[in-house]
């Protein structure tokens, strides 16, 4: 099914609910339970219905805060059907980082786990008035209170606000509509072929647009099931293949690279798979060359970005023509390369920032998106990354502004100045190095530096490699040159190895 079937979402559950009402469309592993298409309808209804009680009328933004499952699936999937706008959070974030997408976003109300509770002040400075705890709620209530409709405002055309990390530090606020998302979930299907008898396995996480859109939404407008776990854990990966007999599934270089590290299971445990599909961050061509080795399976690079809802380009399956170190062609939507720098445009692009008009103005000519990557196309039409403009650090899928972590490092008072950069990871393709000029007299620990980091930022966003340095290379205008941050830790490397 393509997405000019159907319209909005919620037409594609009123399809699924009367055509297939018994289909499965959710497997629960940890639960051990499955959720049909009709049953999720009625949920989606019911969370609508008790949402609208608690605000006292219709919502036009509400935030998720809630790791896979149901509850996610849930919440997601309700607000987008609702029109209303979603803004999906992390929650591995810390409350400083909440507190800058909520500042910017200003959700009436919040669908989070039992794990977390918002602080008040984020009540008390209005960036969220209500705040609703799933499982908590009763789901078989919800079921019961499903029939009743209720009108809805006209709202402004945004589905979905998805915060990005911004080379400024702030995150910024991606604005994609229904049609965005509808039209990327086809492409993808497009591009794998997806069919009926299809059944995916959901490794990512949906608060993410490459979980959201490859292995939900994508799904949903195909109508299979899609089996998922609360997170990727190794120990479980093959039990899940042999229970549910997934036929594809799709995760970060870093998975592929966990799943290579372990013995190689019986062929009939992972017969039901037709292929794997890998985007995010760049997938090394020795990892594509010994999955593809071990496991006789097509093992798909994409390409993928959040003002795209999602998929760029994609390799085909065989018997089409897959290269090595390409993410392959385009599905639906355009690509070009200008002076090195890739572009895109099609019904998938995005609208502009949240309240960055220039940023906005600057980023779209024409329709034509200016990606920031850099790259090159052969003479088939295959899409080639060769780096990117932005100075964001691709951490295993994690986009991550390096002045967001400079700006934590200079609140403690012994340093005098900060730099940020990636640097290459064999395990996350890039991770995250600082490098520090104490001022004088001053000192503190690497483990000081790392632990007051732990508790102003993500985890994945805290340095693994700090180095104490006597000066940080700029430029004329006196801006870090990220660049040679790099090459000043490569040449470290070499040293001391």
């Amino acid at each position: 099914m393509t997405a000019s079937c159907c319209s909005t979402i919620a037409n594609i559950f009123e399809k699924r609910a009367v055509q297939t009402p018994e289909q499965t469309f959710l497997h629960l592993p940890q639960t051990e339970c499955s959720v049909s298409y009709s049953k999720f309808d009625r949920l989606s209804a019911g969370l609508d219905n008790e949402l609208l009680r608690i605000a006292g009328h219709p919502l036009s933004c509400i935030g998720t805060l809630l790791p896979n499952g149901i509850e996610a699936a849930l919440a997601i999937l309700t607000v987008l059907r609702s029109k209303a706008t979603l803004v999906p959070m992390n929650p591995r974030l810390t409350w400083r980082e909440i507190g800058n997408i909520l500042e910017q976003s200003s959700p009436e109300l919040i669908l989070l786990s039992p794990a977390h509770a918002l602080i008040e002040s984020f009540v008390e400075k209005g960036w969220v008035q209500h705040q609703v705890s799933l499982p908590e709620t009763d789901l078989v209530a919800l079921v019961q209170g499903s029939t009743i409709e209720q009108s809805r405002p006209e709202l402004s055309g945004a589905s979905l606000l998805l915060f990005t990390s911004g080379t400024t530090g702030k995150p910024k606020g991606v604005i994609l509509s229904e049609n965005n998302l509808l039209a990327n979930a086809g492409y993808v299907n497009q591009a794998h072929e997806i069919t009926s008898s299809d059944i995916a396995l959901c490794l990512l996480p949906l608060y993410h647009i490459n979980g959201l859109v490859v292995t939900l939404l994508a799904p949903l407008l195909a109508g299979i099931p899609v089996v998922m776990p609360e997170r990727f854990s190794i120990d479980k990966f093959w039990s899940l293949i042999a229970r549910y007999k997934p036929t594809w599934f799709s995760a970060v270089p870093t998975i592929f690279s966990k799943i290579l590290s372990e013995p190689q299971p019986e062929k009939d445990l992972y017969a039901s798979l037709r292929f794997a599909r890998s985007a995010s961050a760049s997938l090394p061509e020795a990892v594509l060359q010994q999955f593809e080795a071990r496991f006789a399976l097509p093992l798909i690079e994409a390409y993928g970005i959040s003002e795209a809802a999602c998929q760029v380009c994609s390799n085909p399956l065989p018997p089409g023509i897959h290269k090595p170190g390409s993410v392959g062609v385009p599905y639906g939507n355009e690509v070009k390369v200008v002076d090195s720098e890739v572009w895109v445009r099609g019904p998938n692009v995005f609208s502009g920032y949240l309240d960055r008009p220039q940023e906005s103005t600057d980023a779209l000519l024409d329709g034509w998106f200016r990606t920031g990557d850099l790259g090159w196309m052969d003479t088939d039409g295959y899409l080639y990354l060769t780096g990117r403009k932005k100075e964001l650090i691709n951490r295993a899928g994690e986009k991550i502004a390096p002045r967001e972590i400079e700006e934590v490092l200079h609140e403690l008072p012994q340093i005098e100045s900060a730099g940020v950069a990636g640097i290459p990871s064999s395990i996350y393709g890039e991770d995250v190095a600082a490098f520090l000029v104490l001022r004088p007299g001053n000192s503190i620990s690497v483990e000081d530096v790392s632990i007051y980091c732990r508790k102003k930022l993500a985890d994945f966003k805290v340095p693994r490699t700090i180095l104490f340095v006597e000066e940080l290379p700029k430029g004329p205008s006196g801006k870090v040159q990220r660049r040679f941050l790099t090459e000043l830790y490569l040449r470290t490397m070499e040293i001391t190895s």
